[in-house]
């Protein structure tokens, strides 16, 4: 059967001559053949299309609820997650005080007097019984600052000796 499809030329539609008169294919009850004339065709005019609506009046209302309620719904969810990464970072910085706290905490014991005296005396180091200040000539003051080549700018011109000496001296009483 499928060769005998494949073998049967496909079906040409036959055109008719431009000019020519349709024939109704049926005719109406009560008249005969003989009785019928060629009908010609009236003439053909565009009509203008009625917009129609798309949607009911309805229908626009429960899909403007559907897309408020979905809207709502969305912005919430947004809000819950941002408030869960607010809260998240909250706990974070807290604890990062906390932290600091302690950092600072410890810091304040390693400087403690007591502390470094303790820690001194464990390295063999005792307590000064009168201080002395020598005065570094300015040769090997020279001498250093040539062999270190560019230095800071509180290196390179350091305090004088007499304001050292006066601010200490101020702070003392006899």
């Amino acid at each position: 059967m499928a060769t005998a499809l494949a073998s049967r030329p496909a079906p040409v539609r036959m055109r008719r001559p431009a000019g020519s008169v349709v024939q109704p294919a049926r005719q109406p009850r009560g008249k005969s053949k003989s009785s019928s004339r060629p009908t010609e065709r009236p003439d053909l005019r565009l009509v203008e299309t009625v917009p129609g609506k798309r949607f009911s009046r309805v229908t626009s209302a429960l899909i403007v609820i559907a897309f408020v309620l979905t809207s709502i719904v969305v912005f919430q969810t947004v809000i819950a997650e941002q408030q869960l990464r607010l809260d998240k970072i909250s706990t974070e910085v807290r604890l990062a005080r906390i932290h600091y706290d302690e950092l600072r905490q410890r810091r304040a014991e390693l400087r403690a007097p007591d502390y470094l005296r303790e820690k001194a005396m464990m390295l063999g180091m005792w307590q000064g019984i009168s201080a002395e200040f020598e005065e570094v000539p300015a040769d090997v003051v020279a001498s250093v600052i040539a062999a270190t080549g560019d230095m800071d700018k509180e290196i390179l011109n350091p305090p004088m000796l007499e304001d050292l000496v006066s601010g200490n001296i101020k702070n003392v009483k006899p």
